[in-house]
């Protein structure tokens, strides 16, 4: 029989803010169950940030400096296949309920194609039976007027009045409710499908949750207490941060520009208002939680758990106030490590410490249902960690990068310091030592074991030097063994055509 897969993404969830990761604070019931059921990678890592070039990464099998789609809006190269034109071959069609934030090709759009002006358009190979982009959730917004809500447009969905000069947080519960949230919204419709399903499936389902904007609804609202939580670990200040690394200084300007201030004044937070927006990002996983576990119920009382893989991932992390940051930005692990489960019946419930990357998940889910994984791909197949505990490829170190050059994260071309292609970062990491790479700024080295929060810069320490060129020859290598193959690893000559394709993994000898 066909085998099915239930591909679940949230956005912006912290690798640590579940209960079976000992966060004494999450309420994530249906999660963890599913974790100690299932098997659960603790050393994921997305390989790049934001949303979009993450989401592309996950879903392409590919590294960013192959696919390229690296800013919200960069667009993705049609030539590139995706997990869903590839299932789409073997006769299955792939439907999204939600979004994945990608930017077509407009090469190969018409002048007046509503897709040339967005970078939430889905996927190209997805059925969008339900698409749900931030900034234009239509189907949503339907439904709430046919339940008697007054809005103009689905573009007011997530606003409302920002806190004013002094007020740093507004801590009000969302006026909509929780059964008609858009996290609920999109559970019911996903659910809807699956009661409805006799062929073997696959769903990709996007929550937006727990991404800003930072609200959410009752009972959400309130099921965790502000004043219980404990602060996060904060030794940055924005007014140190201008005199540091040119990065960091770009990042306290960000932070201390009310011009940009929305619906948090990060200059003004005091330690209440910060313990309030944890407490609503933590209900706001809560409400995915809940609604996930109604989908997994669903499977239950179907009796389609047995041939299906159940995925439970994000696009990225939240830095949460650590280091006194917010969102996703920089080369800190917290914006970049991210949460990976699988479940089936049949597989034993374990963890796995080894390094994991979002480019591995495409592979996974090729294998999982028979197919094979296209050549040109970055990622390994994690089945045999399934299957077995262990993988003869298992990674010694992960990569991630971010391009940094739109003035929402630095002003370095606004202000002509640096050309375009200059403004990104990439980053080696093992299981001490991060290196962090930048075309013309100067690099970052610190000792994980140490330095957990990655506050000390021993770049320029004579007696790491070693070290940091370790990395930074391993970080070429890895560029080198994982460059676009497609064509390169084929030769044309008088005998026809002959290939040289190595393994998936291309590791590197010792």
């Amino acid at each position: 029989m066909k085998k099915s897969v239930l591909f679940i993404s949230v956005d912006q969830w912290r690798w640590d803010c579940f209960g079976f990761m000992k966060n004494k604070y999450a309420v994530t019931p249906n999660i963890d169950k599913l974790a100690k059921q299932g098997v659960y990678f603790k050393s994921h890592f997305a390989g790049i940030i934001p949303c979009g070039p993450a989401r592309t990464t996950m879903l392409t099998g590919l590294y960013p400096f192959i696919h390229r789609s690296t800013r919200n809006g960069s667009p993705l190269d049609k030539r590139f296949t995706n997990i869903a034109k590839e299932i789409k071959r073997a006769g299955y069609t792939p439907k999204l309920f939600g979004y994945t934030d990608t930017t077509w090709d407009p090469r190969y759009l018409n002048d007046n194609d509503k897709k040339k002006f967005t970078y939430e358009s889905p996927m190209e190979g997805f059925d969008p039976v339900c698409h749900l982009p931030e900034s234009n959730p239509e189907p949503w917004y339907k439904y709430l007027l046919s339940k008697g809500y007054k809005y103009k447009n689905a573009k007011q969905l997530y606003k409302r009045d920002y806190p004013k000069k002094g007020e740093a947080f507004t801590y009000k519960a969302w006026d909509i409710k929780a059964e008609d949230s858009d996290t609920s919204f999109l559970a019911n419709q996903v659910i809807k499908h699956l009661k409805k399903t006799t062929d073997p499936f696959f769903y990709h389902v996007s929550f937006l949750r727990p991404h800003p904007p930072m609200f959410v609804s009752e009972p959400w609202h309130s099921l965790i207490n502000p004043s219980k939580i404990k602060l996060p670990l904060n030794n940055l200040n924005y007014k140190k941060m201008l005199s540091g690394h040119p990065m960091l200084r770009e990042i306290g300007r960000k932070f201390m520009d009310e011009k940009k201030y929305k619906e948090i004044r990060f200059n003004e937070l005091k330690s209440e208002d910060v313990k309030k927006i944890i407490a609503v990002y933590l209900g706001m996983c809560a409400e995915v939680d809940y609604n996930i576990g109604k989908i997994l119920d669903t499977l239950k009382i179907k009796n389609i758990e047995k041939n299906t893989l159940v995925i439970f991932t994000s696009d990225h992390g939240e830095l949460l106030g650590e280091n006194n940051l917010w969102g996703k930005l920089g080369w800190w692990d917290s914006a970049y490590r991210i949460p990976l489960i699988f479940f089936n019946k049949n597989l034993k419930a374990r963890k796995i410490n080894d390094f994991t990357e979002s480019v591995d998940l495409a592979p996974t889910i090729l294998e999982w249902l028979g197919l094979n994984t296209p050549i040109n791909w970055s990622g390994i197949s994690l089945l045999q960690y399934l299957k077995t505990g262990k993988n003869k490829f298992n990674k010694n170190f992960v990569i991630f990068e971010f391009d940094f050059r739109e003035s929402n994260y630095s002003k370095f071309v606004e202000e002509k310091i640096l050309e375009p292609e200059e403004c990104n970062l990439v980053c080696i990491r093992d299981k001490k030592w991060k290196y962090v790479h930048f075309p013309t700024l100067p690099s970052l080295l610190f000792n994980l074991k140490k330095d957990p929060l990655e506050k000390k810069n021993l770049s320029n320490i004579k007696k790491y030097q070693k070290i940091k060129n370790e990395l930074l020859s391993k970080l070429l290598s890895h560029r080198l063994l994982h460059q676009e193959r497609q064509l390169s690893s084929m030769q044309v000559s008088s005998s026809g055509v002959s290939t040289s394709y190595g393994n998936s993994l291309r590791k590197m000898v010792k």
